[in-house]
């Protein structure tokens, strides 16, 4: 469809139309995963907004960009698409924009083990979606700083993360991928701790909840898998 209408607003000679079309190409590509077009299709769209003025779309494009090689763990360039993006919301003023490149800026930071570093974006990035209004963004932070905490061995720091995670979740029950990642996250945590009655119960709970969603099956069997580990850990902690 958006190649189609790329197509029809080339004939009209529509540039703006062309650049958006593209911009959506490129986020479909990047969610199937085919992202070297996705990078292409995006840069493209990125070339043609920032010739046009417009930095809102540009510094969205290079976000994306972002995004996109941290995936690939192109950790450099993830990094200097992360910062530009960050300089022109800057300039404009967009502070949602701003906070989305702090939280890319964590994973970044926290793909390549520097905890310390990706703890300083995910509380930054927290605060500015705090300041928004952004409360599930809010609570993925919490999620992120609990995951980031856990991974460095900190593991009371953790537990409050995602104790605050799960609570801010609380008020939106239709946010199951949220909350079912950080009651994974928070079973790991337990389990990492050999606590394996509460790994059991976080990781039944999130379970379920992906199961009631209906089409996440690849999550439903992480948990399952998970569970599996977690009776062979119980077998060997008996013996």
């Amino acid at each position: 469809m958006f190649s189609e209408a790329k197509q029809l607003f080339q004939q009209i000679e529509d540039d703006v139309g062309v650049a958006e079309c593209l911009q959506r190409l490129g986020d479909i590509y990047g969610m199937q995963n085919r992202n070297e077009e996705a990078i292409d299709i995006i840069s493209d769209a990125q070339r043609k907004f920032q010739t046009f003025g417009n930095q809102l779309r540009a510094a969205e494009c290079l976000l994306s960009l972002g995004e996109l090689y941290r995936m690939q763990e192109k950790y450099d360039e993830a990094s200097k698409m992360t910062l530009k993006a960050q300089k022109q919301f800057k300039k404009i003023g967009y502070k949602q924009g701003l906070a989305d490149c702090l939280w890319t800026l964590g994973r970044v930071y926290r793909n390549q083990a520097q905890y310390d570093k990706a703890i300083d974006m995910f509380s930054n990035a927290h605060r500015q979606y705090q300041s928004i209004g952004r409360i599930v963004n809010v609570s993925q932070c919490f999620e992120h700083l609990g995951i980031t905490y856990r991974l460095e061995g900190q593991y009371p720091k953790a537990k409050k993360a995602f104790t605050e995670a799960l609570k801010l979740l609380k008020r939106f029950p239709e946010e199951r991928y949220s909350i079912g990642y950080t009651l994974l996250h928070f079973g790991h945590l337990f389990f990492d701790c050999k606590d394996f009655a509460e790994a059991r119960k976080k990781y039944e709970k999130a379970r379920d909840i992906f199961d009631s969603h209906g089409e996440l099956e690849k999550e439903v069997n992480e948990c399952s898998w998970r569970l599996a580990k977690l009776d062979e850990a119980e077998v060997a902690a008996s013996i």
